[in-house]
Formats: C-alpha cells, sequence, structure tokens
C-alpha cells in the first residue's frame, strides 16, 4: 500500500510535531484546574457582588490566552497582576482579594498564593529610614502571593515628614522589581482612592484594573444575614423576619459613605443572638426551639450605634 498524501501526517510525524506530556504534568494540570474550579465556585456562592464576579472572570480569561499565546511564542503584554478595589467597608473586598490569590496560584502564576494584609501602620514609620524597612518587610512577606493595603490613601493623608510618599515610591519600586511573582491589591473608599491615585501618578500607572466593591442592597444584606443564622443554627420567626426587613430597608435608605454592609450585619446578627439568650436564660424548658428561634424582640430597634 502506498504511503497517503495531500497533507495527512503519520503518526509519527505528529509525535514529532506535538510534546507529549508525561503523567506529572497531566496529574498537575489536571489538579490545578480542579482547584480553580472550586475557588470559582467558592466566589460564586458568595451573597451579591454580581460585577466583580464577572471581573474576576473576564481576568482569569485573559491570562489563560496570554499563556497559550506564550506557549506557542507568540507575542504577549507585559501582564499586571495589580488591582484597585473601590468600596466603603464590608462588601467583601479583603474576602474576593484572598480568593485572587489563589486564583493565581492556580494558573501558575504565583508561587505561592497566599494573602498578606497590611496598612498604613504596618507600612509608615515615625522616623527617618523606617519607612523603606516596614515596607520592605511587608513586600518579603508577600512574594508569591498577594500584598492587600487596605485604606491605601491613608498612607499619604497629613503626611507630615514625608513618610507615605516614602512608603509609596518604596512599593512602586517593589511591585517593578518582584512583577513576576507579586500581586498588589490597594482598597479603600471610592473617593478617597480616586484623589489618592491621581496624585500618585508614578502608582496609578501600575495599575489597568479598577474594581468596585457596590454597597449591598437590602435583600441581600438580608440573605447575609439569614446565612449566618444557618451556619450558628437559628431560625427567624415570620415576626423576626418582617422586623429585620424593615429595619435593613431603613438603615439603607438612611445610610452614609461610613455604611458597614456585611461588617454592619454581623453587628446585627451578634447582637441579635445576645439579646436572645438574655431572653431565654431562666427558661425552665430550654428546648431546641427555644435555643434556635430568634423572635422579633432579640432584633435590636436600632442599629446605628453597632
Amino acid at each position: 500500500m502506498g504511503s497517503k498524501v495531500g497533507g495527512s501526517s503519520t503518526d509519527k510525524d505528529l509525535d514529532k510535531e506535538t510534546p507529549q506530556k508525561n503523567e506529572k504534568e497531566v496529574f498537575e494540570e489536571g489538579s490545578e484546574q480542579l482547584k480553580l474550579e472550586t475557588i470559582l465556585k467558592e466566589l460564586d456562592v458568595l451573597i451579591g457582588l454580581d460585577n466583580i464576579k464577572a471581573e474576576v472572570q473576564e481576568l482569569i480569561n485573559f491570562l489563560k490566552v496570554q499563556q497559550v499565546r506564550k506557549s506557542r511564542n507568540l507575542p504577549t503584554p507585559n501582564l499586571s497582576l495589580h488591582v484597585v478595589f473601590y468600596g466603603n467597608p464590608g462588601t467583601g473586598k479583603t474576602t474576593v482579594a484572598r480568593m485572587l490569590s489563589k486564583i493565581y496560584k492556580a494558573l501558575g502564576i504565583l508561587s505561592k498564593g497566599h494573602l498578606i494584609e497590611t496598612d498604613r501602620s504596618g507600612m509608615v514609620a515615625g522616623y527617618v529610614g523606617q519607612t523603606a524597612l516596614k515596607v520592605s518587610d511587608a513586600v518579603e512577606q508577600s512574594l508569591g502571593g498577594v500584598l492587600f493595603v487596605d485604606e491605601a490613601y491613608s498612607l499619604t493623608d497629613n503626611d507630615e515628614g514625608g513618610f507615605g510618599r516614602e512608603a509609596v515610591d518604596t512599593l512602586i519600586k517593589a511591585m517593578e522589581d518582584h512583577r513576576g511573582d507579586l500581586a498588589v491589591v490597594i482598597a479603600g473608599y471610592t473617593k478617597n482612592m480616586q484623589n489618592f491615585l491621581s496624585s500618585n501618578p508614578g502608582l496609578k500607572s501600575r495599575f489597568n484594573r479598577y474594581w468596585e466593591f457596590k454597597d449591598y442592597t437590602p435583600p441581600e444584606l438580608f440573605k447575609i444575614f439569614l446565612s449566618l443564622c444557618s451556619t450558628g443554627h437559628y431560625l427567624l420567626s415570620d415576626p423576626a423576619k418582617r422586623k429585620l426587613a424593615i429595619l435593613l430597608q431603613k438603615t439603607c435608605d438612611q445610610k452614609d459613605e461610613t455604611f458597614g454592609n456585611g461588617r454592619l450585619v454581623r453587628n446585627l446578627y451578634e447582637a441579635t443572638i445576645s439579646n436572645q439568650a438574655s431572653r431565654i436564660v431562666l427558661h425552665e424548658n430550654m428546648s431546641d426551639d427555644v435555643l434556635t428561634t430568634i423572635d422579633a424582640s432579640d432584633i435590636p430597634d436600632d442599629i446605628t450605634s453597632l
């Protein structure tokens, strides 16, 4: 029988053209894919954050395609892993930053995938020469993972002595020196962060992704409260549910930029179960129903002080 013509390749030719992966490489790729799927499932079950979930998926898609292009010796842009998180407290910024570090690890981009949290107190010293050392130490701990700087705008607020500026300059240099194995996420109130980045063009140029963490809606806050109750094995009576819904709606209607979002709901939950404990502690028959039921009277009438 004659050999095939017209562009078909023999099995031997195909083996030469397509590098065969060994069992270890195949196993590791499958393992990392499972890790990524697990992380994305954890992200997906978080209440709200729909726009953030879309941003994360868009970033993953981009990074995956760039990895394929690199494997084919096609041009790829310099990847920036750094992200700015805008938003009020309690909107899930730290949780998402921790997941982002794990995603980078699962994709093989970062070597460790851990998260180091810091703020002004962890980066700015009160005397000459010490600020650069504090920033360098924070960066060193973060290598292979994500450095999460909360309330980053406070680095240069009331910057007497220029120590905050020194911290920013040291951070910029570290981001450049370790761009292959360090991701920096800076977070804070939207307006404050916009002003902070506008006054620091060198820092702003290191970021090209800006994610807005929106305030939770009253129904989302209600779901968060129910989730806390489920975890703690508590059940709300119908009157308690009605009171909670009205309270959360009123709170959202009157909110300002210090609104605590999920953090406020956790404080409300803790105050509620504390009130419930005080109500039932003298019950002679402390049945499971008594122990797990939250009544309307257990929910605080005012949560502005929480």
